[in-house]
């Protein structure tokens, strides 16, 4: 069995999350962390042993040589550290959203592969069992032809800084069931009801202090469709509900014949309706999971345990990809396409009208629009 060393950049509560499941696969060993921070190297390293923890990326990776970098930083330090630990031969576990802008994804995406690097987006909600008891269900014919798929937000935060945040996972999750996005249209709006406009943009934190930097941002509320080149349609709702509710956030699957209700961001519920309507006195018929619902001893896992268990089904993913010289399900090039998905909600926004995939120009669509303006 390979033994895959492994280092981690950005040692904050996504760095700890990682370092859990690194320790927890028996072929890989966790070596090595980087972090800006020395009080967050401090207490990364004691709570994991380790005791090589870097402030600079390069320092850590050329001395210590990892097989695998994991990237847990923030959006804006996600381009730079791929591009290093690509052009070196390791390959990358980043965080979400891939980057800030589609010049940097593609670059991203092009340097692992130039350098035959394997490439995964930590898109977690994507590992989940789940998935594939639900795609099953489809080639089974149990909701007959897929026509529909409408997806739903958590609520607690305002529409432009859930679609960098919560919003990149309902779209990764829609393209999982529906493959690649033909065109958007989209209707951003203030709480108010007025048109989200130039003056509008803002920076992530600006919003929401305590959210994680995710560049440019635009609407308080926002209502968007999306048609699949397999003739899917999908429609997304962002109603910056002032209270969170994770049982509400999730995707509905409508076929033909019925639909299947997917909930949840890290545990999952799961709901199945047969027949051609839904009326309100119609019940939904309730699905499980056993195999992630339940750990090897039959207890039902906490949700800190079911995102260690899905955690570690992305790890896994990776070294599967690796081994076997595939592309990972969660990859470079699936975050780089969500990431074009709410980028054209904004351009669709400011165009008030369709605007068709591959998206043109690639920079950042706000970063344009205040130029203009």
């Amino acid at each position: 069995m390979k033994m895959y060393r492994v280092a981690i950049i950005g040692l904050g509560d996504m760095g700890g999350h990682h370092a859990q499941a690194v320790q927890a696969e028996e072929n890989c060993q966790l070596i090595a962390g980087c972090d800006t921070q020395s009080q967050k190297r401090k207490t990364w390293g004691n709570q994991f042993g380790i005791m090589a923890t870097y402030q600079y990326y390069i320092e850590m990776i050329e001395q210590e040589q990892p097989d695998i970098v994991i990237i847990s930083t923030q959006a804006p330090d996600h381009h730079d550290p791929t591009l290093a630990a690509a052009e070196r031969g390791i390959h990358v576990l980043c965080e979400k959203p891939i980057a800030l802008n589609l010049v940097q994804a593609d670059r991203m995406v092009d340097t692992c592969k130039s350098n035959k690097i394997k490439f995964s987006v930590n898109h977690l909600k994507r590992s989940s069992l789940y998935n594939q008891l639900a795609l099953q269900m489809i080639a089974d014919g149990k909701i007959g032809q897929i026509v529909q798929m409408q997806a739903r937000d958590k609520g607690g935060r305002k529409a432009g800084n859930s679609l960098m945040e919560m919003g990149t996972h309902l779209y990764d999750w829609l393209r999982l069931f529906g493959g690649d996005v033909e065109w958007a249209n989209a209707h951003l709006t203030q709480i108010d009801g007025a048109e989200s406009t130039a003056q509008d943009i803002k920076h992530t934190q600006e919003v929401h202090p305590n959210d994680r930097d995710a560049g440019l941002v635009l609407g308080e509320r926002g209502f968007i469709s999306f048609r699949f080149k397999n003739g899917i349609h999908s429609d997304i709702q962002f109603l910056a509900q002032d209270k969170t509710n994770d049982t509400a956030y999730g995707i509905d699957i409508i076929g033909t014949e019925g639909r299947i209700a997917i909930r949840e961001s890290v545990g999952t519920s799961m709901f199945l309706h047969q027949g051609q309507h839904q009326s309100p006195d119609q019940h939904w018929q309730r699905v499980q999971c056993p195999a992630e619902d339940l750990d090897l001893n039959g207890k039902v896992r906490t949700n800190s345990q079911k995102r260690l268990f899905l955690q570690r089904l992305m790890l896994r993913d990776l070294l599967d990809s690796i081994e076997n010289n595939r592309i990972p399900f969660a990859s470079g090039e699936d975050g780089a396409k969500c990431l074009e998905m709410i980028h054209l909600s904004w351009e669709s926004h400011r165009q008030q009208s369709r605007v068709y995939t591959p998206l043109e120009p690639r920079e950042h669509p706000l970063e344009r629009w205040l130029a203009k303006a």
